[in-house]
């Protein structure tokens, strides 16, 4: 098939041309058709208002090593001064035309790319946390997109490249709202099930579709009789992204990892097993670090305790609660999350955490993902630093919305009154109008009406007799008399 440039070029030429041709309504039809997918891809790829193009998006990235150059790129592209990607992996114009030459770079890129992050991960990890007051001060310090350097308690650190940033300043994952749902987990949630995981915007530079939205773009790039740079990325991308599903799927199959999977459901199990005193046990017990909501009977849904191998230390868990209390209620029960709920081997973590590691790399969304995040959650303690700042995090912002909210209802209000001020002159000016209306038809009726009497007073001048002393009128008067006594 011809390229998208080849053919742009053609219809360019033949539109100059003073003779209609059927070839290129032809190729103008093409050309729309290749503009179309790439539109469909770029709104299921990129988010709104993002700073990076679809091709980029698509292939790996081959400077994730170097912190400074991944973030001044980052930043000339939100400043919108870096425009140019052709350059992204050694390509340069004539090489995005050979199918050939994409897919080599593309290989080379994915090898550099996860070397790169490693060397990465490493740097970041050796960097100060933020959330542990420092006495000396380093010139290796974390830097957010702001600018500036992330501090306090609202700092968050990325999962795949180690780096903090302001939980203000990035996309933070919700953390009881809107939970992953899954077929095996069961209505209750347990502390290492829920949406825990960030990354940032350096490392998540899209959407990340599910892979049956991206197999449906491949099979409708396959109907069009053009190539584009894009589509042979967007091939490599899947590939990349089944051969690592293949790899977790055989990972998750073993009979280890069977085994600690088999052990969570049991743990499900148990959850919803719990009798209903020990729930009442536990509940009271959660009101009563709460006072101040304790006698509310909507703060939380269920509140189960999970015991572990018969101690008597109780995991508390907690479901989607209710979004002002729930939160309060759950700050109170964070002391309680402590334990290991499973205990992982360094023979299955190194593997799992690799893989993790490239899954996190995929700008695609597996099921695989989600399942390998929650056994290494469940075989380490409860990270509840980040589940505080994610409590606050969304506070705020739910503080925030509700500001927001009372300021459209207060504008709404006066736009209403406004509109009913506005209405009300409406009417006044309508029954103006309909008055100066009415007004002007009585007039003119009375000026017809007075034309029609003149009209017959003018009339019965010779129709009605006339009062005065006219001889002519008496005799004929009298005849008249003398004939109807007659």
């Amino acid at each position: 098939y011809p390229c998208l440039d080849d053919l742009e070029g053609l219809v360019a030429v033949g539109r100059d041309l003073p003779v209609g041709l059927e070839e290129l309504r032809q190729l103008e039809l093409q050309v729309l058709t290749a503009h179309s997918w790439r539109e469909k891809a770029t709104k299921t790829f990129l988010k709104k208002n993002s700073c990076y193009t679809l091709l980029e998006v698509l292939c790996p990235c081959a400077d994730a090593g170097s912190d400074s150059t991944k973030r001044s790129r980052w930043m000339e592209k939100a400043l919108g001064l870096y425009q140019c990607d052709t350059e992204l992996l050694g390509l340069s114009a004539q090489d995005l035309r050979d199918p050939g030459s994409v897919i080599v770079a593309f290989k080379e890129g994915e090898q550099k790319e996860k070397e790169g992050i490693l060397q990465l991960r490493r740097t970041n990890s050796a960097k100060p946390s933020p959330l542990t007051p420092s006495l000396m001060a380093s010139s290796a310090t974390s830097m957010c997109v702001c600018g500036q350097v992330p501090a306090g308690v609202g700092a968050l650190q990325c999962d795949l490249c180690q780096d903090w940033f302001h939980g203000q300043c990035v996309s933070v994952p919700r953390l009881l709202t809107s939970p992953r749902p899954s077929l095996t987990s069961s209505p209750l949630l347990a502390w290492w099930e829920w949406d825990t995981k960030f990354l940032c915007p350096l490392c998540m530079r899209s959407r990340r579709p599910r892979l049956e939205t991206i197999l449906a773009l491949l099979v409708a790039l396959q109907r069009l009789p053009v190539r584009l740079p894009e589509g042979e990325a967007l091939q490599c991308l899947t590939e990349r992204a089944i051969g690592w599903q293949d790899r977790a799927r055989k990972a998750l199959a073993s009979e280890d990892v069977t085994a600690l999977l088999q052990q969570l459901a049991e743990l499900r199990q148990q959850l919803q097993a719990k009798p209903r005193s020990e729930e009442a046990s536990v509940y009271t017990l959660a009101t009563a670090c709460d006072p101040i909501r304790g006698g509310s009977g909507n703060t939380v849904s269920k509140i189960q305790g999970l015991l572990e191998n018969g101690d008597t230390v109780t995991t508390p868990e907690n479901i989607a609660p209710a979004k002002g209390s729930g939160k309060t209620l759950l700050s109170s029960l964070l002391p309680q999350l402590t334990g290991l709920v499973l205990k992982l081997p360094q023979a299955i973590r190194a593997p799992l955490e690799e893989l993790m590691m490239e899954g996190d790399l995929l700008e695609v969304t597996l099921d695989e993902n989600h399942s390998i995040w929650q056994l290494l959650q469940a075989g380490q303690p409860p990270d509840l630093d980040r589940i505080r700042t994610l409590l606050e995090l969304e506070k705020l912002e739910h503080q925030g919305s509700r500001t927001r909210s009372r300021a459209l209802e207060r504008r709404r209000r006066r736009q209403k009154v406004d509109q009913g001020g506005r209405v009300e002159d409406l009417v006044q000016q309508e029954l103006q109008s309909k008055r100066a209306r009415s007004s002007g038809i009585t007039s003119q009726e009375g000026q017809k009406k007075e034309h029609f009497q003149e009209k017959a007073d003018r009339e019965n001048i010779f129709l009605t007799p006339s009062t005065d002393n006219s001889p002519f009128l008496k005799r004929n008067q009298n005849n008249l008399q003398h004939k109807d006594s007659g």
